[in-house]
């Protein structure tokens, strides 16, 4: 990255420094034509024309054009082409007579022309004024002004200028890449640290990601420990629903195991019908601890990245489906929703207000009794009543503790009530059973 990032300033400076050296030659050369130009108005000047022809001083106000070999020339050409005078420092200039027809041909009076032509010692400038000067007789007499001065100042200029442009722009680019190396070592540390820290994790030294982070990524981390957490706590869901579930199976075996003993003694059909209905129940038993710890594996895992879910649709669904399980009861179905949005997972919601409704429908006598509201912006309180039978003070702690779930399939709300317990926990709540006005339990389940 910080590669690509030097490659790109320095590709973007390179191509400044062009156009700056460019455009620094172009106003040169500009400036070397208006000051050519200013020679030639001052050959106009000091020219006078006797008796048809050309007269001009010994000696002009521009020094350059008295020193020989000065870099600085004049000349005065006929409409021909021919040479009418040339000052003293262009004695000893050679112009290619090839070279001589860009001074003259084809310039119209009036009009200005700039260029460069090759010399015996280099190259030179030379700007052309052609003129038409009038004659006492009313005739006009046509004259080419033309001033030349060596590209030797003007190379060594730019040279100069070029040199210092590409010095400055080096030096530019080297601590430009300096600062960018430094910017990005700082701005990338907590990331690189972040790096660390999760190679931490992954070789098992640390747990969570518990460093000091910028604000920026602390959204981040906070996602990553929330994943993270969720995946060693599923994890360990895992271990102990397999554990429980061995542990759980180990009495149906037992049993089963009685019975086959027990038709290795008596094989009399009396035994055998009894000894089949054992097997029966115990399979039956089986089916629903498997089932049981298969759906509380599933329905603890943790889930961090929630969606917004309607509640009201899914109670409704629910209140439906039960009265078409339990119609033989007719019983009374009493509901009470808010129009609520919980952000949560719906398999979560439909799983614990399924229980919750389950268990009333199945202990209730005539009346259940379902609230689902939102009492506040955000949380929800779930309240099923029933009139059955209730669970005794004494049981409500036990029934929602890990250890009397699986006894508590005899009979009552166990099973069901430890889901519903793992489902609130894990969304910071928590449920609460009391005695219902109606006769038998009231369950309470307020989630934050």
């Amino acid at each position: 990255m910080l590669i690509t990032a030097t490659l790109v300033l320095i590709f973007f400076l390179g191509l400044m420094g062009v156009v700056i050296d460019q455009a620094f030659t172009r106003s040169a050369e500009e400036g070397v034509s208006e000051r050519l130009m200013i020679h030639v108005y001052g050959l106009l000047a000091v020219t006078e024309v006797e008796s048809g022809r050309l007269v001009m001083p010994d000696m002009l106000q521009e020094p350059g054009f008295n020193t020989l070999a000065s870099g600085l020339y004049g000349l005065v050409l006929d409409d021909g082409g021919v040479e009418l005078w040339r000052s003293a420092s262009a004695l000893d200039l050679r112009l290619a007579v090839s070279d001589r027809g860009s001074l003259y041909l084809g310039l119209d009076p009036g009009i200005q022309r700039f260029g460069q032509l090759p010399t015996q010692d280099g190259s030179v400038f030379y700007k052309t004024y052609k003129v038409l000067w009038q004659k006492p007789d009313a005739g006009q007499t046509p004259f080419t002004f033309v001033v030349l001065q060596s590209t030797a100042p003007f190379a060594s200029e730019i040279s100069s200028f070029s040199n210092n442009l590409w010095g400055w722009l080096l030096g530019v680019v080297i601590v430009l890449v300096v600062l960018q190396w430094l910017v990005m070592s700082w701005g990338l540390a907590p990331l690189q640290a972040l790096a660390r820290d999760l190679k931490a994790i992954e070789d098992g030294e640390r747990p969570l990601l518990d460093g000091d982070y910028p604000r920026e990524i602390q959204g981040v981390t906070r996602n990553l420990n929330l994943l993270l957490s969720s995946e060693r706590q599923q994890r360990e869901r895992y271990r102990t629903t397999m554990g429980d579930l061995a542990h759980s199976l180990k009495t149906p075996l037992a049993i089963l195991r009685g019975a086959s003993s027990s038709l290795g003694i008596d094989a009399s059909a009396k035994n055998i019908q009894s000894m089949q209905g054992v097997v029966e129940e115990q399979v039956a038993r089986m089916d629903e601890i498997v089932a049981y710890q298969l759906e509380r594996a599933v329905t603890s895992s943790a889930a961090p990245l929630k969606q917004p879910i309607a509640l009201e649709p899914l109670v409704m669904k629910l209140i439906s489906a039960m009265r078409k399980v339990y119609r033989d009861k007719d019983l009374e179905l009493e509901v009470e929703v808010d129009r609520a949005i919980f952000p949560g997972d719906e398999r979560d919601v439909m799983e614990l207000l399924g229980n919750l409704i389950d268990n009333a429908c199945k202990y209730g006598r005539s009346k259940i009794k379902v609230q689902v509201l939102q009492p506040q912006t955000a949380g929800l309180l779930i309240v099923i009543e029933d009139d059955g039978p209730g669970i005794n003070s004494a049981d409500r702690a036990r029934v929602l503790g890990r250890g009397a779930r699986l006894d508590s399939q005899q009979s009552g709300q166990g099973i069901g009530l430890a889901v519903v317990g793992e489902i609130a926990s894990r969304y910071g709540g928590d449920i609460v059973i009391q005695a219902s006005s109606l006769g038998g339990a009231r369950l309470v389940v307020t989630l934050p």
